[in-house]
């Protein structure tokens, strides 16, 4: 995507959110979106933004994630070898201030890159239903690979079985309008705690900005829209790479379905942070399509779960499966 295309993206989708104000009431009883965030690996560190409610809370949250990619492409300048499964925990904490008008938030993930065992599944499964295998088939099953190469030089060698801290992020959010849609605005910091060299971190500080909006339809439906942009420098690993800045945006649907079951369907799209590499997979925009929901165990415990599919083959893993717990305080 261009710049000017990025331009005319994050203006559309602002005009979209401002023509949702005009109604009152807020509706309650909601959980938020899913916590899923892209987790392809190169751009996991980047920035890492995720559909999130404009409404704040008091909450900890445990999410693992768990993903399988695969891209081996080389054009004039670049190597990108993929071939891993990825597990991610997050531990999230989020704490109101002010009148309960301002949250701050903690991310702090924990990455490990492996081969996994998922090869076999996924040979049958985009077998059966007559899918690309990107030529998965074309290496050995479950074998590691993480390398990417910029003019003959590694950028990143990563390890199978390692066990790493990631980029630890910082985020604010200040509500702007508490009626029906719930509108905030929303900031953060990504701090260089994970090592670059292993792919764990960009050794870079990354920001970013959204605006948020909540949107109630009726007593049992909630939707959520997030349009915001990454401000990023350059991953600096073994060879420093220069980054674009990047958008994003974001839609969700969560549905009451009982007292104790919520369902939500959600879809999300980013920019690339890398600039022209010549290969598709890496500089078009990623989308993600995702289904899932939570299963309320008591009033302030909550179990999640999520399926996510990348539905663009660019920019984000083959599939994410994700399981989490929440504890409302």
């Amino acid at each position: 995507m261009t710049k000017s295309a990025d331009k005319k993206f994050l203006i559309t989708i602002v005009l979209c959110l401002a023509c949702l104000l005009g109604t009152a009431g807020t509706v309650r009883g909601f959980e938020g979106p899913l916590n899923i965030r892209n987790s392809f690996p190169l751009f996991l560190s980047i920035g890492s933004p995720l559909i999130i409610s404009a409404e704040g809370e008091n909450s900890i949250d445990l999410n693992l994630m768990y993903s399988s990619t695969y891209l081996v492409k080389t054009s004039g300048e670049w190597s990108f070898n993929l071939d891993l499964e990825a597990a991610i925990i997050d531990f999230q904490i989020k704490r109101l201030f002010f009148g309960d008008s301002v949250e701050l938030s903690l991310d702090i993930p924990v990455l490990s890159f492996n081969s996994g065992f998922l090869d076999g599944f996924l040979e049958s499964y985009h077998s059966a239903f007559g899918f690309p295998d990107y030529g998965r088939s074309n290496r050995p099953p479950n074998d590691f690979l993480f390398e990417v190469i910029h003019n003959n030089r590694t950028v990143v060698s990563g390890k199978s079985g390692e066990i790493a801290l990631g980029d630890i992020k910082v985020g604010v959010k200040k509500a702007v309008y508490v009626r029906d849609p719930y509108i905030s605005i929303y900031g953060s910091i990504e701090f260089p705690t994970g090592d670059p060299d292993g792919g764990y971190g960009n050794g870079s500080l990354d920001t970013s900005v959204a605006l948020l909006v909540n949107k109630g339809i009726g007593d049992s439906v909630m939707t959520y829209f997030n349009a915001g942009a990454v401000f990023t420098d350059s991953f600096r690993a073994e060879e420093t790479i220069g980054l674009e800045d990047y958008l994003y945006g974001a839609a969700g649907v969560e549905w009451l379905y009982s007292g104790t079951l919520s369902l939500n369907t959600q879809f999300f799209i980013q920019g690339s942070p890398f600039r022209n590499t010549g290969i598709r997979t890496i500089d078009e925009v990623a989308t993600i399509l995702s289904f899932g929901g939570r299963y309320r165990i008591n009033p302030g415990r909550f179990l999640e779960f999520s399926f996510s599919e990348d539905t663009n083959t660019a920019g984000a893993p083959d599939f994410m499966f994700g399981l989490g717990y929440r504890y409302k305080f």
